[in-house]
């Protein structure tokens, strides 16, 4: 659960739009508004993504669907910040050389 703040002047008119009807309550609202702006940030969104992969909380796949990116876009994104892909999901290009050198 997230708790915010909201200046009154702008939660007056989350209220009179509610009213009318076109939202249930304000969490519906917030939630569209969030929604939203995401969706016209998409430097926001791959941002998040590539955080979340990096904390270990998301799969590649999920980090591509968050950055509305294609699967394999989302494999070079992280490569180029730096950052280790984990798991059978990273592919064999980056797997190769550590097979190479086992060998």
């Amino acid at each position: 659960m997230v708790s915010i703040t909201i200046p009154e002047k702008m939660s007056e008119e989350i209220d009179a739009i509610i009213k009318t009807g076109y939202y249930d309550n304000r969490s519906e609202f917030i939630r569209d508004a969030v929604r939203l702006f995401l969706d016209q940030k998409p430097e926001i969104r791959l941002v998040a993504a590539i955080e979340l992969y990096r904390a270990d909380r998301i799969t590649i796949s999920r980090a591509a669907e968050i950055a509305g990116v294609p699967f394999e876009k989302m494999k070079d994104i992280l490569n180029d910040e730096g950052i280790l892909l984990r798991g059978k999901a990273s592919g064999s290009r980056h797997n190769k050389g550590l097979k190479e050198m086992v060998a």
